[in-house]
């Protein structure tokens, strides 16, 4: 039995208790979310057309985009423990102030729904950043290799929390307020962890370079057009933020047209049957990329995408396209996100920060707004010509077929310029004398 426990959880003496330290911090993340995910989505679809939720993503992309072009130019210069303390205290005061926005008179509710779904978002892909540069800093390439899917389940177990916590808020009716509360409470206890159990940790001096937000972005940028393979990963996630858009929308809608007040239960257990299935999918991730090589496994997600709007393209119902997304998110959360998490660990200390912002954050970002516009364009126009709905959304699905077939392309040059872009001297280490060919060992795949 404990043989068998290792084989999943392959910790080493001494690695456990910053391990689970490292893991409850993203689980408070992810509980946090969860709980109000459901809420904020429903809310807001309750309360305007759901095609108007395409215009907030896209405003929430740019949002995001500038609040990481701040981002950028302290996450390579500040202790980077001392940074992820001061995003969970930020993330504290929001969560406590936001209640006052539905206990007061002047914000009406869909202002209230809005504020909630865009801190939920910018959260979402603003925190994660910031807590896998840490990650990526404290272990090298290989250890990060066995030890990242086990710090990732964490955040599947605070997903499943904050998603039943928000299904039975769709049952007894808890409300906003106390919800927010709560994620306040959630965020204080994990920022108290990184103050007190990650003190310990000794990482490199952070460089203290002063340079401006658009040396800070051409600097990273630089890096990735230098380097083949990861300025071909850098278009399959842009191509991946456009096709992931179109398919969420397309679950909201149909859900939310197919089952009016029933769609914020559905969202939840929806939601808590990917964050499951996620759980088991991330413990095999690590096997699956030393089992076709780190090179093969960019080729997992652009296939399963265009395989699932696919499907979605022909098999119409909210059955249908919850499923697709499902499996496209299923993949991206876990798979896709260790194997670019590995990959971004060969970047060196100095770079790696800035580079994980445009592939992590920017470029996803950008392809949200993307999809966003194209999709909310084919609706309008369909609209103001009279089509119905089958026929406007088969158009920007197979808008969303191309756009997978560009990852798809995009995929397959990684894996041809793989081995070109390890000698490329940019992912040589400033402060060691070695390649980081001796650091890395995946499998004889890569060789």
């Amino acid at each position: 039995m404990i043989d068998r426990l290792r084989q999943w959880i392959p910790l080493r003496t001494g690695e456990s208790g910053l391990v689970f330290s490292l893991g409850f911090i993203l689980f408070a993340n992810y509980a946090a979310m969860g709980i109000t995910k459901v809420v904020s989505v429903s809310g807001f679809l309750a309360e305007v057309k759901d095609h108007y939720i395409l215009l907030v993503w896209a405003i929430d992309m740019v949002l995001l985009i500038l609040a990481t072009g701040i981002q950028s130019l302290i996450v390579d210069r500040f202790d980077r423990i001392k940074l992820l303390a001061g995003v969970l205290l930020v993330f504290v005061i929001l969560y406590a102030v936001l209640p006052l926005t539905f206990l007061s008179n002047s914000f009406p509710k869909p202002v209230s729904y809005t504020l909630i779904y865009l801190l939920n978002d910018q959260q979402w892909r603003f925190f994660p950043v910031v807590f896998w540069i840490l990650v990526n800093d404290i272990y090298d390439p290989a250890t990060g290799r066995r030890i990242m899917p086990i710090i990732a389940n964490f955040a599947f177990f605070g997903t499943i929390i904050g998603l039943g916590i928000g299904a039975i808020d769709a049952k007894l009716g808890f409300g906003p307020v106390k919800l927010l509360l709560l994620n306040a409470s959630i965020f204080f206890i994990a920022f108290l962890i990184a103050q007190t159990r990650l003190r310990t940790v000794k990482l490199a001096p952070p460089s203290g370079k002063q340079d401006s937000m658009k040396e800070t972005l051409t600097e990273g940028w630089e890096f990735i057009k230098t380097v083949p393979a990861f300025a071909w990963s850098a278009l399959g996630m842009l191509a991946a933020g456009s096709v992931m858009t179109i398919l969420l929308y397309d679950v909201l809608s149909d859900a939310k047209l197919d089952l009016g007040s029933g769609f914020q239960s559905f969202y939840a257990q929806y939601n808590l049957i990917i964050a499951f299935v996620s759980i088991f999918v991330q413990g095999v991730s690590a096997k699956i990329i030393e089992r076709i090589s780190l090179k093969r496994s960019f080729l997992i997600q652009p296939f399963v995408m265009l395989g699932s709007i696919i499907a979605n393209f022909f098999i119409p119902g909210y059955v249908s396209s919850a499923a697709a997304q499902g499996v496209s998110r299923v993949t991206y959360d876990t798979v896709d996100l260790s194997t670019r998490k590995a990959f971004q660990a060969m970047v060196p200390n100095e770079k790696r920060g800035r580079v994980s912002m445009f592939i992590d954050s920017y470029l996803p970002s950008g392809g949200t707004i993307i999809g966003s516009l194209v999709a909310f364009a084919v609706i309008t126009l369909g609209l103001k010509f009279g089509l119905v709905r089958d026929q406007y959304s088969l158009i920007y699905l197979g808008i969303g077929v191309v756009v997978a077939l560009l990852a798809v392309f995009a995929s397959f040059r990684v894996r041809a310029t793989y081995e070109q872009s390890m000698l490329n001297w940019q992912l040589k280490r400033r402060t060691r004398g070695a390649s980081v060919l001796d650091k890395l060992d995946f499998g004889e795949g890569d060789k």
